[in-house]
């Protein structure tokens, strides 16, 4: 299976091309609220307002700067859910597209949110997340009643 790496600093996620919908540039963020760490407010992509992640802090937890990122990665995990599941992730740099099968399971108990394992990678460790229970969570969150946009 291919997937995609997205770059964080000092970790890589790996998410299925098959979620990938597009891969751009830096796009303007609108503050938002969103009750999940990382959350840097919503961009608009195409005709959607959607979730923007900053990765670094998302799962490693550590605070990152607001431009801290070259691209952007609009992810569409659960596509019977519509546009209601698009999420964006940050990325360091170019994601790049590997194989699957060339990974080995990491002894790694990091235990970041929404990550379900972790692998070991050449540029050091990947973690393989939970996009899915992401999208879920900030379309909950988006649709509070205390949510401003």
């Amino acid at each position: 299976m291919q997937v995609l790496t997205v770059k964080a600093a000092g970790f890589q996620l790996l998410v299925p091309v098959n979620m990938v919908a597009q891969i751009t540039g830096k796009l303007p963020v609108q503050p938002g609220h969103l009750e999940i760490d990382g959350a840097a407010g919503f961009i608009h992509w195409r005709d959607f307002s959607l979730p923007l992640f900053r990765t670094t802090q998302l799962f490693g937890g550590r605070e990152s700067d607001d431009d801290d990122y070259e691209r952007v990665v609009v992810l569409w995990p659960m596509k019977s859910a519509g546009s209601d599941s698009f999420v964006a992730l940050t990325s360091l740099g170019p994601p790049r597209v590997v194989e699957a099968t060339e990974l080995s399971a990491a002894d790694d108990d990091a235990e970041m949110p929404f990550a379900m394992g972790y692998v070991n990678l050449a540029e050091g460790l990947g973690v393989i997340p939970d996009i899915d229970a992401l999208a879920r969570k900030a379309w909950a969150s988006k649709e509070s009643p205390g949510h401003a946009e």
